[in-house]
């Protein structure tokens, strides 16, 4: 394979594809033919871990007696005709900042590391109503806030394109067990980009939901005025079956039944002028080669009928200032959040959330004021582009490539995700989906970003890019 060109989809994309690396809707679509049954996938993916997540630490606690019970259940249930919908038997895996019931929940924390909640978040129990079928709690940045750092408790995940790397921020641990093969989707918590940035890093797909779209009750909390839910998964389309499934809607339907013309015929994609440009030299700010990716994706993307609107930069918030309010309004609210671990035991933290939480301590209450009424500008400004000039807004879904986790930990406190940060102050969905390889081997994402509770329409659009470029993920690690 050219490392810069997308896989092709076989034929039949299920004949030749081990039970690990299904789509969740193909192993969706699979059960309930009773072509497979629960406790086979559950077990591919079982066998998949075991083998291989020593080196990749997707996961903290893993439940795998659990879910092997569970499987059997499920398998059960469909052969018996009690058949509970499209995630009935689905394996995913929950970020360790989702409450438990009987399962440890540590948020990478030394300071929980023996936590066991008596009741489970919400979406956990709703999703096991549904079927869904846990095999633990997968790794994340320390309280979804810290950056990994050789005195934490537990290790940091890894990327499975390329070990030596990082696999994205906060929901790193369900990035890379989703990529990897260990499960199907994964919950994720999104405050400044941290679903969609480890999609980025993973090659997979993240969705940030308008939010309360999926409950936050049993999540532990960062910054609650950010704060959302979702899930990373292999596919957009996988994403529409977790909406439909929890909402009653009928998405995934509606992206099936016309694979891309019509969603991409005469679809205004508002891309903003200069964005990832330095404004004193004009010189690029990221990776060339993720600038040439995301052109020769709209080029695709306009051969299939869409239109390209370049929003002017007298009509779009400035990068740098995105930023700097993003991360002030992150980093006063998880002080807010954290302080007192932070005064009272600061040896049961690890060292790089330590240096996040020393520098949130000196924002002062005016400041966090000021950014909150500069986001709420923002958000109406944006709100009114995408309501009168166009259907979505795109860019790259990370100014660069995975870093090696080396240079993670030599730089805890460096800027990362700047992307993201402007979806997270407005609220707007937001979802990056992959949009090519690099030379390195390492994938490229975009961002695509529509109206409030647009997500139908975002799925829709995803769904179509990735027909578009001719998207599948590898199996990776083999």
């Amino acid at each position: 394979m050219s490392p810069q060109t997308p896989l092709k989809p076989s034929a039949d994309a299920h004949a030749d594809t081990p039970l690990h690396a299904l789509s969740l809707a193909q192993a969706s679509a699979l059960i309930r033919q009773q072509t497979i049954t629960p406790v086979q996938l559950v077990q591919a993916c079982i066998d998949r871990m075991e083998r291989l997540d020593g080196q990749v630490n997707a996961f903290v606690t893993p439940t795998l007696d659990a879910a092997m019970q569970a499987a059997h259940q499920a398998t059960r249930e469909i052969a018996q005709g009690q058949y509970r919908g499209p995630l009935h038997g689905i394996p995913m895996a929950h970020k360790d900042v989702y409450l438990t019931r009987g399962v440890r929940t540590t948020a990478h924390s030394r300071h929980l590391h023996d936590w066991v909640p008596s009741v489970s978040a919400t979406l956990v129990t709703g999703l096991a109503r549904l079927g869904v079928i846990s095999l633990g709690k997968t790794a994340c940045h320390e309280f979804a806030f810290g950056s990994p750092s050789e005195d934490d408790l537990f290790p940091p995940a890894r990327n499975p394109w390329h070990l030596a790397h990082m696999p994205g921020s906060s929901s790193s641990g369900s990035g890379a067990a989703v990529a990897a093969g260990f499960c199907l989707a994964a919950t994720g918590t999104d405050t400044g980009g941290s679903i969609r940035h480890p999609a980025a890093a993973c090659g997979v797909v993240g969705l940030k939901p308008t939010r309360y779209a999926y409950p936050l009750s049993g999540v532990i909390a960062l910054a609650p005025s950010l704060d959302v839910a979702g899930f990373l998964t292999r596919t957009a389309l996988d994403q529409a079956l977790i909406w439909d499934a929890w909402h009653g809607s009928d998405v995934a339907t509606v992206c099936t039944a016309d694979v891309q013309r019509s969603v991409l015929q005469g679809l205004r994609i508002g891309v903003p002028a200069g964005l990832w440009r330095n404004a004193e030299n004009g010189q690029a700010t990221h990776d060339p080669q993720i600038q040439v990716c995301f052109d020769e994706t709209l080029q695709k993307l306009q051969a299939e009928g869409a239109q390209v609107v370049t929003v002017e930069t007298k009509d779009w918030p400035p990068q740098p200032a995105v930023v700097q309010v993003a991360n002030t309004l992150i980093a006063y609210e998880a002080f807010l959040q954290l302080q007192h671990i932070w005064r009272d035991h600061p040896e049961q933290l690890g060292q790089g959330l330590r240096l996040k939480l020393a520098g949130a301590a000196q924002l002062s209450l005016n400041s966090y004021q000021a950014a909150r009424v500069q986001a709420d500008v923002w958000q109406q400004q944006v709100s009114a582009l995408l309501a009168e000039q166009v259907d979505v807004l795109m860019w790259p879904g990370r100014e660069a490539l995975p870093e090696t986790l080396q240079d993670l930990m030599a730089n805890p406190t460096g800027q990362r995700s700047a992307c993201n940060r402007l979806f997270s102050l407005t609220g707007h969905p937001a979802l990056t989906c992959p949009m090519g390889v690099s030379t390195q081997g390492l994938p490229m994402a975009l961002q695509i970003g529509a109206a409030m509770h647009g997500e139908g329409h975002v799925l829709q659009v995803a769904h179509a890019v990735a027909s578009a470029i001719g998207w599948r993920l590898p199996v990776l690690l083999d």
